[in-house]
């Protein structure tokens, strides 16, 4: 009833990504912690199989990049500001949509705008996203049903329309981007095009972290790991983040060096991140969503299970292009879909578990996982 963007209705067996194909072959690559296995220096050398770039922009959140990414790190703020305008009451998503297909601050030499909409809606691009769902465009056709309440979003409240909106950018389609890019980095290796994969792995930080990185799917880590007690030493940052960071750098460098094979295992360690703060993500709304029904609060659940939506959809469609995990993605779907009543479906409990295959296979922990707090 989704407009092309229906929940878990593709079985998918096609390109998906190489990095969640990759997640195959994670184990062999995960160290098991959250630290992972990757590793190297915070700062780019300059020679190898590519140069270090003279525009390169300048590095943030940890990472310096080797290209010139100065517009592509621009996009989270459309993200920072649509966040601005969920927030307010009434929601303008009409202002929302406007960013959103349009643009605001990532505007290109030639006076036109990177949008996330334009991401969302194109064909062809290296995630599992469409394979999975089986329509060109499935980002952008959950987005959109959400700013228009139509769709599986149709009846819904604002505050229902709200998380399928926020969630559904700054997560599943930022991912997606980076996804995208750290794909194309590994793809371009293969080829020998090194200057051109370093170029999409920088792009890869830049949409992951980029400009303001609490606005993207780093700020949804750290909030992640706060709620489940895997915060770094330093209070802030997930440890999931700090992982994920790593092997950012440790791919760049293996880019630099001519060492596509070293660039792959890093793309696997990123996905193993991003699996450890969307299980934290999807979990934790199973357990609101119990909380608010035990205190007759329905309109809460239903929102709290739009959210866990929203989030699962991050990880079913690369899950589900392995062909490895059917049961998990039948539990999380009986949950979450909107077309069943918050709490009809399995208990929190029941996600958790169901969880259990993934994490094995990319060889994630309980300490990884943390506890709900």
């Amino acid at each position: 009833s989704g407009s092309g963007s229906g929940s878990g209705s593709g079985s998918g067996s096609g390109s998906g990504s190489s990095s969640a194909s990759a997640s195959a072959s994670a184990s062999s690559s995960g160290s098991g912690s959250s630290s992972g296995s990757a590793s190297g220096s915070s700062s780019a050398p300059a020679k190898a199989g590519a140069e270090v770039t003279d525009d390169a922009t300048a590095g943030e959140g940890g990472y310096d990049y080797a290209s010139n990414v100065d517009n592509h790190r621009l996009l989270v703020l459309d993200m920072c500001d649509m966040n601005e305008l969920l927030g307010a009451s009434p929601i303008d998503f009409d202002a929302v949509a406007d960013i959103y297909n349009n643009g605001k601050n990532a505007e290109k030499s030639d006076g036109s705008f990177r949008t996330l909409g334009g991401f969302a809606s194109a064909e062809g691009k290296k995630h599992a996203h469409d394979t999975y769902y089986g329509s060109p465009g499935s980002l952008d056709a959950f987005i959109t049903s959400a700013l228009e309440g139509t769709g599986m979003f149709a009846g819904e409240s604002d505050g229902v329309r709200k998380q399928g909106v926020q969630k559904g950018m700054q997560n599943q389609a930022l991912i997606a981007y980076v996804t995208h890019e750290l794909n194309s980095a590994v793809a371009k290796a293969g080829d020998g095009n090194w200057a051109g994969a370093v170029h999409n792995w920088d792009e890869g930080w830049a949409f992951y972290h980029g400009a303001n990185g609490g606005c993207g799917p780093y700020g949804t880590a750290n909030k992640r790991g706060g709620n489940f007690g895997t915060l770094g030493s330093d209070g802030e940052t997930a440890k999931a983040n700090e992982a994920i960071l790593s092997a950012m750098i440790a791919g760049r460098d293996a880019l630099l060096r001519g060492n596509a094979s070293g660039a792959e295992a890093a793309a696997s360690l990123v996905t193993r991140g991003v699996v450890i703060t969307y299980s934290q993500a999807v979990m934790r709304y199973a357990v609101k969503v119990e909380a608010d029904l035990a205190k007759g609060d329905m309109d809460k659940a239903r929102i709290h299970q739009a959210e866990g939506l929203a989030f699962w959809r991050v990880l079913e469609p690369e899950l589900g292009v392995l062909g490895m995990f059917a049961e998990t993605i039948e539990t999380l779907n009986s949950a979450y879909e909107l077309e069943n009543e918050p709490g009809s479906g399995p208990s929190s409990d029941d996600i958790r578990t169901a969880l259990y295959p993934v994490w094995g296979l990319l060889e994630i922990g309980r300490d990884d996982i943390g506890s709900l707090q």
